[in-house]
């Protein structure tokens, strides 16, 4: 009988200006990323486009965003 899968978590990373896909339990990326609930890197992909548009650094953002996406980075555990 085959294993579960395990769930796959999809962050867009401002550091690193791409998308990572992460264990939800072990996310593997120190930097400044935010993780959108997302069956497919498609859905991740469009939602991230929908919430920070083509900005694919975090300095390419506006200010406001910008401190958005830090502070949502401090937060995590």
């Amino acid at each position: 009988m085959p294993m579960p899968q395990q769930p796959t978590m999809f962050a867009w990373c401002f550091s690193h200006g791409t998308l990572h896909r992460f264990d939800p339990r072990n996310p593997w990326c120190t930097a400044t990323w935010i993780a959108f609930t997302a069956a497919t890197e498609e859905d991740a992909l469009a939602a991230k486009k929908q919430a920070y548009g083509d900005a694919q650094f975090l300095h390419h953002l506006p200010a406001e965003q910008q401190l958005e996406v830090i502070e949502a980075t401090k937060a995590r555990p």
